[in-house]
């Protein structure tokens, strides 16, 4: 398991010069702190309101007052002040390595989730049989792959359970993938399979190609015009890998690893840009074929579950990075009231039809007793540099001249039939593109209603957009209704706005 959060909490004894709330000061407050003053209203796991009430909290600690019963040593207050006159730093988790470290050298947990071209003859074998025997379940058996492949849209109950886009994403998927593994070891001989994963910024598998894999046909019909008899369908695999290019997958997923809250690996969430990992996502599978660009069937690919694996693998991997595999740690990176609401407000924990709650996946090692190993090969990583919207006047910033980032915003999704792309044109032609994936009847759906309107973002160099004509086109998926480019005053007149990016030295 990854070190205890408290693990990196800074030296008692010696002042940090230079702390930031990542690296230093989340890790100060105990659980008894936190209690305490979550009664009188101060949240001591979130950074604004640690920022809000720092000359209150300073002023407590200084003179010896707070904690009751175990003060803070002088080294400590120093430290304290020392974020404070340097503008409350966010930094990162210098503790991070040591996590992964430990994450390592731990014993071994009772699921490990592998790299699926790591497998070997006799898992791909028993992978096989698993998928080929919940396949030939009865449709009205709960461990069929109808089932459950049925509970992420339609036939069980369409917009109502699935999450995308709003902060019970992870959680749910992580749930969602649960069941399904549960599904698979109900079958004679396959108690301890596991589900591997496709690390998507890799080529799409050569065993994913073939029987079982390949394809699934729907016993009976789910509706939205997918009948019994309908074969799952993808693209040629040569243009799978031309889309995954095209739409930048891999660089949103690294942007997505650089990101220190939960709320900019997430991306879109609190208006945040839309450039992380629910675009990689949404991008991934408007990238595979007809079926995965649809969440009415989406699921019924097979190529789903090894994709979305791969998802809760990242997930992890950022948890991990940012200690955030327990409860306490993970609230300590979000930011927004809707994001933490999830964990912290008993109605909200649900995730229906799962008897899991949100606080039930934090930590994915202990509770669910599921790891993953790292994928056999990888893409070089991008370095992303760590460029960002705003930042506090209090320090020092640069404008990165060569960078900038195109947000178009306003878009009123619940007018578009369907999952669609926004293409960024230079001179008529695209030089970004982003997926949005949604049902069709996204206006029916309550997830979707939540964030109607919705943005994309294109971090691009400044000598890809200067000196040329822009222009934005909004693809829907299905061009029956009014072709190729959706017209803009049907989804609400959406803007672009075109800024330089900061960052930090």
């Amino acid at each position: 398991m990854p070190a205890a959060f408290t693990s990196s909490a800074p030296s008692k004894t010696t002042p940090v010069a230079d702390p930031t709330w990542y690296g230093d000061i989340r890790y100060m407050f105990t659980d008894t702190d936190i209690a305490h003053m979550g009664n009188q209203s101060l949240d001591l796991t979130s950074y604004d309101a640690v920022v809000a009430s720092a000359n209150g909290i300073y002023g407590q600690v200084s003179a010896g007052l707070m904690p009751p019963g175990s003060p803070w040593s002088a080294a400590w207050t120093q430290t304290f002040l020392n974020w404070m006159v340097a503008g409350f730093p966010k930094g990162t988790d210098t503790g991070s390595k040591v996590a992964v470290a430990a994450l390592a050298a731990a014993a071994p947990v009772g699921r490990i989730r592998k790299d699926i071209n790591a497998l070997q003859p006799p898992e791909i074998a028993l992978l096989k049989q698993a998928f080929s025997g919940i396949m030939a379940k009865n449709p009205t058996d709960p461990n069929s792959y109808f089932v459950q492949a049925g509970l992420h849209w339609l036939p069980a109950h369409p917009g109502l359970w699935c999450q995308h886009h709003v902060p019970a994403y992870n959680p749910w998927h992580r749930a969602f993938l649960l069941g399904f593994e549960n599904a698979l070891r109900s079958v004679p001989g396959c108690e301890q399979v596991t589900l591997p994963y496709w690390d998507i910024t890799t080529p799409f598998p050569d065993v994913l190609k073939s029987a079982p894999f390949d394809a699934y046909t729907l016993p009976q019909d789910i509706g939205q015009g997918y009948n019994a008899g309908y074969v799952t369908k993808r693209f040629a695999y040569p243009t799978i890998e031309a889309n995954l290019a095209g739409f930048n997958v891999t660089g949103d997923i690294n942007r997505a690893l650089s990101k220190n809250n939960w709320e900019d690996f997430h991306g879109l969430l609190d208006n945040r840009p839309n450039n992380t990992i629910i675009s990689a996502h949404d991008s991934g599978h408007g990238s595979i074929g007809p079926t995965m660009s649809d969440p009415n069937a989406a699921a019924f690919d097979p190529v789903f579950w090894f994709f979305h694996a791969n998802w809760d693998r990242l997930f992890w991997q950022w948890q991990t990075e940012m200690n955030a595999t327990d409860l306490r740690g993970l609230l300590t990176t979000i930011e927004s009231a809707a994001s933490k609401a999830i964990f912290t407000v008993s109605v909200l924990e649900s995730m229906t039809p799962f008897t899991l709650k949100t606080v039930d996946i934090v930590d994915s090692v202990k509770s669910l007793d599921v790891d993953y190993q790292p994928p056999q090969a990888r893409v070089a990583e991008m370095k992303v540099a760590k460029l960002q919207q705003s930042a506090f006047a209090a320090k020092p910033f640069r404008v990165k001249t060569d960078m900038v980032d195109v947000c178009v915003s306003g878009i009123n999704r619940l007018k578009i039939p369907g999952s669609f792309t926004v293409h960024l044109l230079k001179d008529g032609q695209p030089i970004a593109s982003r997926f949005f994936f949604q049902p069709t009847e996204a206006e029916k759906c309550s997830t979707c209603v939540q964030n109607a309107t919705v943005h994309f973002n294109f971090e691009l160099p400044l000598d890809a957009v200067k000196d040329g004509q822009l222009s934005v086109q909004v693809e829907p998926v299905d061009k029956s209704f009014v072709g190729a480019n959706f017209p803009s005053k049907m989804m609400g007149n959406p803007k672009v706005d075109v800024r330089f990016l900061l960052h930090h030295d």
